[in-house]
């Protein structure tokens, strides 16, 4: 989640064209055709030797069919956007951000960019709204974010170039990581197998050491279990990545990211670096909603927030799921870093696409009555407590307090979310007996465990 702000010691200005994509001049419509529009923006600092003349190409060993997003978003779009995209060099099959890899990404999820529920907006609002939702929150997790280009340029030129600055770096604290050794320091995406002790991000309790055990293995004075943030919204901590690298496990990519969390800028069949970011900006995490649920309106506001009128596709809330944050936007430009400058990148990539945004005030969560976490929803698969002292096979319950599995609530959560409900419960119930004193039972005091299942 760390900020990335340089200042240049001189500028190179070169022109940038943008061939047939206009940036709007309102927030409603913007008509693709033949015009053509200029940017200079000043070259960007590179960091390292840029990427590698030969590499092995990224690939899909599923061989995914192509998503729906492919018919309208296209490679000129995505390198016209992320210039600066891998340290400065910009986006490379080489490098862990470019289309192809966003592509196959995208594949993964179907309903990324792709959905349209029935909220209001037309199908092509939809999906331009999500994808800007996701680059904007890429934009405050590992753009370049240099506020020195608003020092001499006009303010739309500026805007035009510091937007353009997303999926700049790969590790948290970069470009030059302080986590990472400095004969490494993240110039290249092997750079993160280890790392000093600050960038270990090891949380340890008796179910996350069960279910998410950190990598205790050291290479001299450094750590490979190194859980720091990596990636376009930067994963982060021993959970996120055991989550992810269960999720990959289930759609047939075997992977172990708690063994080998650095795979996430490294491997490339399927790419992982921008696949992530996706999972986490897809996935529901009780009681916090899925990002793309917000921004989709298929989301559970509560009483008070609805009352309030913020409830729907809007995207004040998404600031909530990755650090909290609720302090509005800026007067100033560029402004912060925070939900000021998520607020600021969603404007204006949703000025690029031709959508609206909404209203201003649903863009910031600063108005909302109850955060998510006052609305309930933190329900997870516990053991079902009333009847563990009965000698039958034990069972699982869904409780209402945070657990390792979760419980996805039918009026919460989009029905995919709760078709996976049967299947964890029947995986709480092995673990009740893989490891039953991580749930204080023994057979002593819970007999339910001396009968087969």
């Amino acid at each position: 989640m760390a900020e990335a702000r340089f200042h240049f010691i001189f500028w190179l200005f070169v022109g940038v064209v943008l061939t047939k994509f206009c940036l709007c001049q309102n927030d409603t419509k913007c008509e693709q055709d033949d015009c053509m529009a200029k940017v200079q923006c000043p070259e960007p600092q590179k960091f390292g030797s840029g990427p590698p003349k030969t590499c092995a190409k990224p690939s899909d060993p599923k061989n995914l069919p192509k998503s729906k997003l492919e018919s309208w978003f296209t490679k000129e779009m995505f390198n016209d956007l992320f210039p600066k995209a891998n340290l400065g060099w910009g986006p490379h099959e080489c490098s862990p951000y470019n289309y192809e890899s966003f592509i196959i990404a995208a594949r993964y999820f179907p309903e990324f960019a792709s959905e349209a529920p029935n909220n209001g907006y037309t199908a092509d609002q939809n999906y331009k709204r999500d994808m800007a939702a996701f680059f904007a929150h890429a934009v405050q997790e590992t753009g370049e974010n240099d506020a020195s280009l608003y020092t001499g340029q006009p303010k739309e030129q500026a805007d035009d170039c510091f937007y353009r600055g997303g999926f700049f770096n790969w590790f948290e604290g970069g470009p030059t990581s302080s986590f990472l050794p400095s004969s490494s320091p993240g110039y290249t995406p092997c750079d993160g197998k280890v790392c000093t002790a600050q960038g270990i991000y090891c949380t340890s309790s008796a179910e996350l050491d069960y279910f998410y055990p950190c990598n205790k293995e050291k290479s001299g004075e450094y750590s490979k279990g190194c859980y720091f943030g990596r990636g376009a919204i930067q994963l982060s901590y021993n959970y996120n990545y055991g989550q992810f690298s269960n999720w990959l496990n289930k759609v047939g990519i075997k992977v172990d990211l708690l063994k080998n969390p650095n795979l996430l800028m490294t491997k490339i069949d399927p790419p992982l670096a921008i696949m992530g970011s996706l999972w986490f900006y897809m996935t529901p995490q009780p009681p916090k909603p899925a990002m793309h649920d917000i921004i989709m309106g298929q989301w559970y506001p509560g009483d008070k927030n609805k009352a309030a009128g913020y409830s729907g596709p809007i995207f004040g809330p998404t600031s909530l799921i990755i650090n909290n944050e609720c302090n509005g936007e800026d007067a100033v430009e560029p402004g912060g870093p925070g939900e000021s400058r998520r607020i600021k990148a969603f404007k204006w990539f949703c000025k690029y696409f031709g959508v609206p945004t909404g209203e201003d005030r649903h863009l910031t969560c600063k108005g909302m009555p109850a955060t998510l976490d006052m609305i309930g929803g933190n329900v997870s698969w516990q053991p079902d407590w009333s009847m563990t002292w009965k000698e039958e096979p034990c069972r699982c319950a869904p409780a209402s307090y945070g657990g390792m599995i979760a419980y996805y609530q039918p009026e919460r959560y989009p029905d995919r979310f709760v078709s996976l409900n049967e299947a964890n419960a029947k995986y709480c119930v092995e673990t009740i007996y893989d490891n039953p004193s991580m749930y204080s039972m023994t057979p002593e005091t819970s007999l339910c465990l001396k009968a087969k299942h």
